[in-house]
């Protein structure tokens, strides 16, 4: 799908990029303060695996809606090579977006749901509530949710 270089998405979304670029770096910083701690002076970090796992999880999440947004992410066109028609070939595309995004919705609503259950609930080392964790996945799927209500509307607006 052709992108604008003005993408008000891409964008909005380069911060993400740049809390991506953070998060490498702070978990290599703590990896590698756990080495050093563990193999020189004996002592284990107990917070390091920790706010490893935090921000390798939100990496994730939010990785995939930046991914998502810059047309990153696999695609297989078997289908899709095999069909001639522009307007069949359009139909394939929004069922595929109307597929995703009702995957993205579930996982909106039910991430919402489980944040609200473990919210009460603190970590064991660092004691921030658990939910924070979690809230990784709903965030990240209303992320891509924007994305590909996008493309729906590129799929059959002026850009198409």
């Amino acid at each position: 799908m052709p992108q604008k270089n003005n993408d008000f998405l891409k964008r909005a979304y380069r911060p993400l990029e740049l809390l991506l670029i953070s998060g490498v770096i702070t978990v290599f910083a703590v990896v590698l303060l756990e080495v050093v701690s563990r193999y020189i002076f004996r002592q284990s970090i107990a917070w390091g695996a920790e706010v490893c796992q935090t921000i390798l999880v939100w990496m994730t999440f939010l990785g995939a809606a930046v991914a998502l947004v810059g047309g990153e992410h696999m695609e297989i066109n078997v289908v899709m090579d095999r069909v001639n028609s522009p307007l069949m070939k359009k139909l394939l595309l929004l069922a595929g977006d109307l597929a995703i995004l009702l995957f993205l919705a579930c996982g909106t609503a039910g991430g919402v749901r489980l944040v609200q259950k473990t919210w009460g609930m603190t970590t064991t080392t660092l004691q921030i509530p658990a939910g924070i964790l979690y809230l990784a996945f709903p965030i990240g799927c209303a992320l891509m949710a924007a994305v590909v209500l996008r493309n729906i509307v590129r799929l059959f607006g002026r850009e198409a």
